[in-house]
């Protein structure tokens, strides 16, 4: 996309403000590589590299990497995947993947699994989820691996599930959501989506639906209710 593109897309305005779904956001907040809209409680974020007000290359990635604040780095992170058509954008993935830490690796997974080679792309994927404190992560990391295709791919995640089934804050209440119960609820997910029969988890999902925070039940409902008809 363009900037006349992006016109066309979020109004005449963009980008002091942008039109969404009939609503219109004033922009609240511009970093090197966002821009944020909101308007209430409606929000809309548009990564900078989609407009080409924001570029990189993977030189001056690796050059300023390192005098980066973390919140630099995530927001380099989170919107990057509109890079996929830059040729050295495997190349910043693979450099992320080696020098940043658990909550970068999150914000390039899926575009790991869509840019890399396969092999390569879950082996890093692989090793970065089993370094990641369950429950942090995880979630992107999975659906990542899940991308991938990869042979192995089912045998990790099932792997991954039983480590979180085995975590001792799964059952914890939150006011908003238990991140363990919520690791395990898009593992499962991921795992049907590589063809995992349902049937082997129901037994799980039954317990997660019945969690004591209402936020983990709801997002069992929501999320799963496709796989069984119970939960609807």
């Amino acid at each position: 996309m363009n900037a006349e593109d992006l016109t066309q897309e979020y109004g005449d305005e963009y980008p002091a403000a942008a039109v969404f779904e009939g609503v219109r956001m004033p922009l609240q907040r511009e970093s090197r590589f966002l821009r944020s809209y909101e308007s209430g409680d409606r929000g809309l974020w548009i990564s900078r590299f989609m407009d080409g007000s924001a570029s990189i290359t993977a030189e001056e990635l690796k050059r300023d990497w390192p005098s980066w604040t973390h919140e630099l780095r995530m927001d380099f992170c989170n919107n990057c995947s509109w890079l996929g058509e830059q040729s050295d954008f495997a190349d910043m993935l693979r450099f992320v993947m080696h020098h940043g830490d658990s909550a970068n690796w999150s914000g390039v997974a899926i575009s790991v699994a869509l840019h890399l080679p396969r092999d390569e792309a879950f082996g890093m994927l692989l090793r970065a989820l089993q370094v990641t404190d369950v429950g942090g992560n995880c979630a992107n990391l999975s659906q990542a691996i899940a991308h991938t295709k990869h042979p192995e791919a089912e045998a990790a995640l099932r792997q991954h599930l039983q480590d979180v089934w085995a975590h001792p804050t799964l059952w914890d209440d939150d006011p908003f959501t238990n991140w363990v119960a919520f690791d395990a609820r898009t593992c499962i997910q991921h795992l049907m989506e590589l063809g995992a029969s349902p049937a082997d988890f129901e037994g799980q999902v039954r317990k997660l639906s019945e969690h004591v925070c209402a936020g983990d039940r709801e997002g069992c409902r929501d999320w799963l209710s496709k796989h069984y008809s119970w939960l609807k």
